[in-house]
């Protein structure tokens, strides 16, 4: 079962599924655009289909709008924080370029962790800092 816990920024979307399956793992996608406008989807791994990251964006998102639009995958901790931030099931490749994107957009959406690891392919994993 998911925590009591609302987000209020409507950026944000909860997929819920059978209250009987106890939360083992919550994880999300990060959406970023090309424009830097942004949101987030999350659910309990249990609760998706396939339990993979790019079949839960899917289940909200109809799909990217442009080719610069980029989907990775978040693991969330138990304070609801992004915990670690990855190319995962999302496919796209996740760069040290792309990090002062996405730590603007989890500190837009309140989503920083005490300190959050992003996976670069190009570097050394990257720890921000909230």
């Amino acid at each position: 079962m998911l925590p009591a816990f609302h987000m209020a920024d409507a950026r944000i979307t909860w997929v819920h599924g059978a209250d009987e399956i106890p939360a083992e793992q919550l994880i999300g996608v990060l959406e970023i655009k090309a424009d830097g406008s942004c949101r987030a989807v999350f659910a309990e791994r249990a609760h998706v289909v396939g339990r993979s990251h790019i079949r839960l964006a899917r289940t909200v998102w109809p799909g990217k709008d442009s080719l610069e639009t980029r989907w990775w995958s978040l693991v969330l901790d138990p304070q609801h924080k992004v915990n670690t931030i990855r190319n995962g099931s999302c496919g796209d490749a996740l760069l040290a370029a792309d990090v002062p994107r996405i730590r603007r957009a989890l500190e837009e959406l309140q989503l920083l962790g005490e300190e959050t690891m992003i996976v670069v392919e190009d570097a050394p994993l990257i720890l921000l800092r909230r």
